[in-house]
């Protein structure tokens, strides 16, 4: 992601809008930093993260904001479809694999991690990857293959890892960015079991 590094007033103006009573040493204008970048799928909103650098080790919080306001990424799906019902999710054909890679990166399963592959060869190096892998939401599997339906929910199916296996899924994303994922098989080395 390409991120851009917010000035001091609007750091400062992020964190008063952010913190509770609670939370009011967590992040300092002096020891934080606030960044944002554009996510394609919103045309009004942004992924800000908000880092304390004077903690060991350091910490980072993410948030979906419009500039005033933010809604806090909390592992669940329930801040980015607020959003996306404020917001008006932009879902086409060339977003909606950015929104799934978002969507993962940002809610957890109860099945475990789930990566979108750009190939099912990427499987046996899913260990080595970093933060920076993780986060490339614009990151567009080989052989996915995207559909729309009638009612304008996309149907992706491509290669994804999961809690540990490679799965050939197929991913419906519902107009207000709903995810479903229904495994379609286990696959080793690129071909089904």
């Amino acid at each position: 992601m390409n991120w851009h590094r917010l000035d001091r007033e609007k750091t400062v103006d992020m964190i008063n809008s952010v913190k509770s009573a609670a939370e009011a040493l967590l992040f300092s204008p002096i020891t934080s930093e606030a960044k944002c970048t554009r996510l394609p799928f919103y045309t009004h909103h942004l992924l800000y993260r908000l880092t304390n650098f004077a903690s060991l080790p350091t910490f980072s919080m993410d948030f979906i904001g419009d500039g005033e306001k933010f809604a806090y990424l909390d592992g669940s799906a329930l801040p980015i479809l607020q959003i996306n019902q404020m917001a008006g999710l932009n879902l086409t054909a060339d977003t909606v694999i950015p929104y799934l890679n978002f969507f993962f990166l940002n809610v957890r399963h109860e099945e475990g991690e789930i990566i979108v592959l750009k190939n099912p060869e990427e499987a046996t190096t899913i260990d080595l990857y970093d933060d920076e892998r993780r986060e490339d939401i614009n990151l567009q599997p080989e052989h996915a293959v995207i559909e729309q339906n009638e009612s304008g929910s996309f149907i992706v199916k491509t290669p994804i890892f999961l809690d540990g296996g490679l799965i050939n899924a197929q991913m419906t994303v519902d107009r207000t960015g709903h995810v479903i994922v229904k495994s379609l098989g286990m696959m080793t080395s690129g071909h089904l079991q």
